[in-house]
C-alpha cells in the first residue's frame, strides 16, 4: 500500500473507464452497453473517488447523494489529481463495502448537474489495518456461506434417509395415518337370498353363491323372525298414528294475484246465480210500459216490410258507439 501523497497525484489503469465490451453475446446484453469486468476483495475498498463533477460549487449536493447509499466517513476534493476542464474529482470514505457496491452501481455514468459521473474503487488509499478488517470480513462471509450450504446438503440427505425406513417399517400404519383423515364411506348394501333346507329352516348364501356362511341355527332363525314381526307391527302403528298427529291440514301458499282473480270470479257466479234467481221467481214485472214505436201503415205489403227493415238497421246503426277519429301528431317544425 503505497502513501497517499504519492497516490494523489498518480493515475492508476483500474481508474480509467473501459470501453463497451462487444463480444459479449446478444442474450447476456442489457438496455445500456456496459464493460465486463471483474472484482475481487482486493480491488473493492469503501474508497470510492467520483469523477467528472462539474466545478460549479456542488459538494454538498454530491455527499448528499452518495448518502443515500450508506454512511458516509469522510469526503474531500482531490485538486491535485488531473482531470477534464471545469471538472473536479472528490474522496468519499463510506461506513460499509456494501454502501460502496451500491454507490458505484448506481451512481455510475449518471448525470448530474449537466456531467457524467464515473465512479471507481481506490484501495491505494487504504491503510493496513483497513485492509486487514476487510479481509476478515471476508473470510467470515465465506464461511457462513459454507456453513449454510453444509446445513442445507444434511438436510436434504437425512429426508432422503429417512423416507424409506418410515415405509418399511411401518407398512400399512402409515397408510392408515394419512388416509385417516378423510371421512369414511358407507358400506355398500349387501343382497341376501334365501333358501329353505332340509329342516325347514332359512340357510342365507354369500355373495359367490356358496352356503359355507348359511345360518343353520333355529335360535337365530327365530330370534329374526320376532324382530321383523316387531318392526312391522311398528311400522303399521305409525302409519295409523300419523293421520292423527297431523290433523292440521297443510297451509298452502297462494300468490295474491291469484287470490284476487279467485274472489272475482266468485263474485261474478254470485252475481249471476242471484239474476237467474230473480229471473225465475219474478216472471211478471209489474209497472209502467215504454212506449212503442208508432205504427205506419202503407197499405201494401212490401212497403211496410221495406219499411221495417229500414228501420231495424237504422237501429242498429244507432246501437254502434261513435269512433273517434284518428288525430294525426303534426311534427314540430325545426327551427333554423
Amino acid at each position: 500500500v503505497e502513501g497517499e501523497e504519492s497516490s494523489s497525484y498518480r493515475v492508476y489503469k483500474h481508474h480509467e473507464q473501459r470501453k463497451v465490451c462487444i463480444s459479449r453475446p446478444k442474450y447476456r446484453d442489457g438496455r445500456k452497453d456496459k464493460a465486463v469486468k471483474v472484482y475481487t476483495i482486493n480491488l473493492e475498498s469503501r474508497y470510492v473517488m467520483v469523477q467528472g463533477v462539474p466545478a460549479i460549487g456542488v459538494m454538498t449536493e454530491l455527499v448528499q447523494l452518495c448518502a443515500l447509499y450508506g454512511v458516509v466517513e469522510e469526503y474531500r476534493p482531490l485538486d491535485e489529481y488531473p482531470a477534464e476542464e471545469f471538472t473536479e474529482v472528490y474522496l468519499i470514505k463510506f461506513q460499509k463495502l456494501t454502501s460502496a457496491r451500491a454507490a458505484k452501481r448506481n451512481m455510475d455514468e449518471k448525470s448530474f448537474y449537466g456531467g457524467v459521473l464515473h465512479m471507481c474503487y481506490v484501495p491505494e488509499y487504504e491503510s493496513v489495518e483497513d485492509t486487514r478488517l476487510k479481509l476478515l470480513d471476508r473470510r467470515r462471509y465465506i464461511m457462513r456461506a459454507a456453513q449454510n450450504k453444509d446445513r442445507q446438503s444434511n438436510m436434504t440427505l437425512s429426508q432422503s434417509h429417512e423416507m424409506p425406513r418410515n415405509d418399511n417399517n411401518t407398512g400399512g400404519n402409515s397408510n392408515f395415518n394419512y388416509y385417516s383423515d378423510f371421512t369414511l364411506l358407507p358400506l355398500p348394501p349387501q343382497e341376501q337370498h334365501y333358501h329353505m333346507g332340509q329342516q325347514g329352516t332359512e340357510l342365507r348364501e354369500d355373495k359367490m353363491g356358496t352356503l359355507h356362511n348359511a345360518v343353520s341355527n333355529t335360535n337365530q332363525q327365530s330370534e329374526y323372525n320376532s324382530v321383523s314381526q316387531t318392526s312391522s307391527e311398528n311400522i303399521q302403528k305409525n302409519r295409523q298414528q300419523r293421520p292423527t298427529q297431523n290433523q292440521t291440514p297443510m297451509v298452502r301458499f297462494v300468490p295474491r294475484t291469484t287470490q284476487l282473480e279467485k274472489r272475482k270470479h266468485r263474485k261474478e257466479e254470485a252475481a249471476g246465480q242471484t239474476l237467474t234467481d230473480l229471473s225465475e221467481v219474478n216472471e211478471t214485472l209489474i209497472g209502467p210500459k215504454l212506449p212503442e214505436p208508432p205504427k205506419i201503415d202503407m197499405e201494401d205489403e212490401s212497403m211496410n216490410t221495406t219499411v221495417c227493415l229500414i228501420r231495424n238497421t237504422m237501429k242498429r246503426v244507432g246501437s254502434v258507439p261513435d269512433v273517434k277519429p284518428v288525430e294525426k301528431k303534426m311534427k314540430p317544425r325545426r327551427r333554423i
